[in-house]
């Protein structure tokens, strides 16, 4: 594959990739976190009206969405995932302009193409590993701490 094509095909698709997957995750911990808050300043607020006979309905609805919505957000990791993809994304970039421009690490050698793609698919193993380990920690269950009192 020459440059332009890995940079193309590879690179540029990459960045796309996270451009647009680092905005849906922040879009949906932006949603989900204002929506967490509304909802836990709303209970107690209808909890206390009285004299409404669906009151209490109304109560159980809400917390039932917000452990929902808190669920979903402590087990989608939407805002690690947003940060991690930006920053994949903003790192990506760098490189790209760098070997773009043969500055850096790009200005001499013998091959800075072998350089550039070394570098770029180090970036992406390591995204990888990181989507992986942010997943993963994700679906363990938590252990409860243990009593350091006696």
């Amino acid at each position: 594959m020459d440059e332009q094509a890995y940079l193309t095909e590879r690179v540029e698709h990459q960045l796309g990739y996270y451009e647009s997957a680092a905005n849906k995750a922040k879009r949906q911990h932006i949603w989900m976190q204002s929506s967490v808050i509304v909802l836990s300043v709303s209970v107690p607020v209808v909890a206390n009206i009285s004299g409404w006979d669906a009151t209490r309905a109304l109560v159980t609805i809400l917390a039932v969405v917000l452990a929902m919505l808190n669920g979903r957000l402590t087990f989608r990791k939407f805002g690690d995932l947003w940060l991690s993809y930006r920053t994949t994304e903003e790192l990506l970039k760098k490189e790209k302009f760098l070997f773009e421009t043969r500055t850096g690490p790009y200005t001499s050698g013998d091959n800075p193409f072998d350089r550039f793609v070394q570098t770029i698919e180090s970036l992406l193993s390591v995204e990888h590993e990181r989507f992986r380990s942010l997943i993963e920690s994700a679906s363990r269950p938590t252990k409860p701490k243990a009593d350091s009192g006696q």
